[in-house]
């Protein structure tokens, strides 16, 4: 298992894609747009014309995209990875994509006889870069198993969660709590700067105690730079916690504080700046509150 072909070179599956190459893995990619797989071949990665292409070229596909539909039209298209089936071959589907999609897909992947993994990961472009993704996957045990050092290459956490469609659902999860907090983050900003509080007083005194967050770690001096370049965009945490609201739909809980930041994600979309990373919610709360966040150092 050293063929490997990767489907989709964006901010992440760049940075996974040069930790496989790091590893020994032989790769073959494909995007959409070839400009952004540059870094990659420069490296030696070898270029194919189509995922399917991939696919018989490698005896592991991996594909990294953007949503549901990116996934199945790579996997299940025209010339999808399922297009180039061949005796042997396994795909990871390491999108963030709705659990029943994940269950299709390997449902597909089946009628192929190729084992399927979904995959997600939890992590930034940086922590990619480093290798230290946190990755949820569902599928196969054996499977996964075969895997393993696949994901050893990208990942410093990686749990099998269960059959297919778990992985997704744990990222799915996952994204509740990081939407969630994002969305205390920015209110808690707002709220001492409307006190007379300097926001970066915050940001010290949540570095120790119960209320340390990831999303304060990550993201507090952003916000309070009113950097909102994207690390993980209000258009995709709106999917995420689209999705969440469904699956809580399905299984009878409850997860009104994941409305309430659905509902933020949603006024950053229909501003037109949906491109902006999730945190640029604190500005729709700046505006409730006719107030900047600002320090005064």
């Amino acid at each position: 298992m050293q063929r490997i072909g990767f489907v989709g070179t964006g901010l992440m599956g760049r940075q996974m894609a040069r930790r496989l190459m790091m590893a020994g893995f032989a790769l073959q990619v494909w995007n959409r747009t070839k400009e952004r797989a540059g870094e990659l071949l420069s490296a030696g990665a070898q270029w194919c014309e189509s995922p399917a292409a991939c696919a018989r070229a490698a005896d592991v596909v991996i594909t990294m995209v953007t949503d549901s539909n990116a996934s199945e039209e790579v996997i299940c298209g025209r010339d999808g990875v399922l297009a180039g089936a061949h005796p042997g071959l396994i795909l990871i589907d390491m999108a963030s994509i709705a659990p029943e999609m994940s269950r299709t897909l390997a449902a597909a992947a089946r009628t192929r006889e190729v084992p399927m993994l979904d995959a997600p990961v939890t992590g930034n472009p940086k922590v990619a870069a480093d290798g230290k993704l946190g990755i949820m996957v569902g599928g196969p045990k054996e499977t996964f198993d075969a895997c393993l050092p696949l994901f050893q290459a990208m990942g410093a956490k990686i749990i099998h969660v269960g059959e297919n469609g778990k992985g997704t659902t744990l990222k799915l999860i996952n994204n509740l709590i990081l939407g969630v907090a994002i969305e205390a983050v920015a209110e808690a900003l707002v709220l001492a700067g409307k006190a007379g509080i300097d926001p970066v007083k915050v940001l010290e005194i949540t570095s120790v105690g119960g209320a340390r967050t990831g999303a304060m770690e990550t993201r507090g001096a952003r916000m309070i730079a009113h950097d909102f370049s994207p690390h993980f965009s209000a258009n995709n945490m709106y999917k995420d916690l689209s999705q969440v609201m469904q699956l809580a739909g399905e299984a009878g809980a409850f997860v009104p504080a994941t409305g309430i930041a659905l509902e933020m994600l949603r006024a950053v979309k229909n501003q037109g700046r949906g491109e902006l990373d999730s945190c640029s919610v604190m500005t729709i709360i700046e505006a409730m509150a006719n107030a900047a966040v600002k320090t005064d150092g």
